[in-house]
């Protein structure tokens, strides 16, 4: 598997570069199944080699590439022979400057494509890792803080074999809900209660969110994103363009006048990565394919008042992967 994949990202770099240096983890990680703990180097090449520090040599036995140890960053550039090479494009000017690539490379994303479409195992540990969070959060007693609830979720995560948390968990309620990204407080629980969470699983991610409502105008507003996330379901097809999600997914909400109220993304690609690509957002032109894991998550903000959101993840070509109901409340 690991073979085919660094095949993938050779044939994607073919007559562009020489090779590729990668240096980013997720990605040393799809292609050899090694996960660094500390800066690692994987040469692509007709014979790759995996450089890493003696810290992670023994995690690394039994790649299916050559493992080198390294001492020093500039030993990688005396160990193989770095010319017109590609480079990604999260690599550090630093680290390029400490490897000594000078100016004979170009900066490339092929394995950020290839990862796109998921196959049948890393949608498995999707899966499962979705599974540990919902079944987490069907154990919650919401009481308390925020920050309270917030804790208790992420500790019931890590019983359930949650490698960690997928991001920094969202529990934001009453006015502060209408902050996308609020920060748990102190405060006591209010309404509505939105909730952002995820958990890890074999290095794979989960992403939902669900809004708890008790009011009758909260409820309506819940209503109206529930009914776009099903229009940007009923689109996501293989063949449409994400823009295409995104335009459905904002057209409910325009209808319902609330288009200045829904101020991000429709959706993200989510894998290694929480955030991957694409993203189901107005610019993105990918085409949608059978396999990729995407979230869809509406959300209508009205500041000063409240806030609603509700996240599902979903497989192009096969549905969503969610079981947890939209209405908790």
């Amino acid at each position: 598997m690991y073979l085919e994949r660094i095949e993938g990202a050779l044939e994607a770099i073919s007559g562009k570069a020489e090779g590729a240096l990668i240096t980013k983890s997720e990605n040393i990680y799809y292609l050899t199944g090694f996960m660094p703990t500390v800066t690692a180097f994987l040469f692509l090449s007709d014979e790759p080699v995996l450089f890493v520090n003696e810290m992670d040599l023994e995690s690394a036995a039994g790649c299916e590439v050559r493992v080198e140890v390294f001492k020093k960053i500039s030993d990688v550039s005396d160990m193989v022979e770095l010319r017109a090479i590609a480079v990604e494009p999260s690599m550090p000017v630093g680290l390029i400057e400490r490897i000594g690539l000078g100016r004979d490379f170009q900066v490339m994303d092929p394995i950020a494509d290839l990862r796109m479409v998921k196959d049948r195992e890393e949608i498995r540990r999707m899966g499962a890792a979705l599974k540990i969070a919902e079944e987490s959060f069907k154990k919650i007693e919401f009481g308390g803080s925020e920050s309270e609830v917030a804790a208790r979720l992420d500790y019931l995560m890590r019983l359930g074999g949650s490698e960690g948390v997928s991001f920094d968990t969202i529990v934001t309620s009453a006015s502060r809900s209408s902050i996308p990204h609020a920060v748990p407080t102190s405060n006591d629980l209010g309404s509505p209660l939105l909730v952002d969470w995820g958990a890890v699983h074999c290095g794979y991610h989960s992403d939902t969110t669900r809004t708890l409502v008790e009011s009758e105008r909260e409820h309506e507003i819940l209503e109206v994103v529930i009914e776009a996330k099903k229009e940007g379901l009923k689109v996501a097809k293989p063949g449409v363009r994400a823009c295409e999600v995104d335009s459905a997914v904002r057209g409910i909400i325009e209808e319902y006048g609330f288009a200045d109220n829904f101020i991000h993304s429709s959706g993200h690609g989510v894998g290694l990565e929480v955030h991957e690509r694409p993203s189901l957002s107005a610019d993105d032109k990918t085409v949608l394919n059978e396999g990729m894991v995407l979230t869809i998550e509406p959300g209508i903000y009205l500041p000063g008042e409240f806030g609603v959101r509700v996240e599902d993840m979903f497989v192009v070509g096969a549905g969503v992967m969610n079981s947890l109901p939209d209405h908790l409340r």
